[in-house]
């Protein structure tokens, strides 16, 4: 005898509920520590201790400059709220002085975009950094991003213009970094990081828009 089969339904487990800025502002401090975008929670891994170095040269050098300088301060690995559905912690962030108010002592925050964000590019961060983060800052209205190789020390200096991101300063390991942003101030992280390493002829200034 012939039997009918019914067709055979799929059950799919029900979707995690999109948070919001309110949920992402209650959860408790970590670790874990995470990122916010879009509803979702972005898990962030324990830096490697060359990352950490590397974090600790550039922003002690950067804030003797800009207090010899008084051009405004420097955040290591602070929120900054680009908006109401995206909350990132970039390794280095500069609040010009005639833009302290972005940071909220309240809230321990810096709310809006930053002058300039600094991210250290690992193998496992690189996609991130480059595109997923790269546009948001681009969106957001960040005026300048620099973007550090932890492997091989190089460094891409990117400035943003009506058409996008233009590669202003790329640099290689052994070599002073000298941002447009800073004029008077050359960064070796080869000679701070203690890596005797021969400096190529000159910069690159590549003069590239990325879109």
């Amino acid at each position: 005898m012939a039997v009918a089969l019914k067709p055979m339904i799929e059950i799919k487990p029900p979707s995690k509920p999109l948070l919001t800025l309110a949920d992402f502002d209650a959860l408790p401090e970590g670790p874990p520590d995470y990122e916010f975008e879009g509803g979702r929670l972005i898990d962030m891994p324990r830096p490697h201790a060359r990352h950490q170095a590397i974090l600790r040269e550039l922003s002690s050098e950067l804030t003797l400059y800009l207090r010899s300088h008084r051009l405004g301060a420097v955040w290591p690995e602070i929120n900054v709220q680009l908006s109401r559905r995206r909350v990132y912690v970039p390794d280095l962030v500069y609040l010009a002085k005639e833009h302290q108010d972005h940071y909220s002592p309240a809230r321990g925050r810096i709310i809006g975009a930053p002058d300039l964000v600094v991210e250290i590019v690992s193998p496992a961060s690189a996609s991130r950094d480059r595109v997923a983060k790269f546009n948001a800052y681009r969106e957001a209205g960040v005026s300048w991003y620099w973007l550090i190789d932890s492997q091989s020390l190089a460094i891409e200096e990117y400035r943003l213009m009506p058409e996008g991101y233009l590669a202003i300063t790329r640099v290689a390991v052994g070599e002073a970094f000298r941002p447009q942003l800073f004029p008077d101030l050359a960064v070796n992280l080869a000679e701070l990081l203690g890596q005797n390493v021969a400096a190529p002829s000159a910069q690159d200034a590549a003069g590239t828009v990325v879109e």
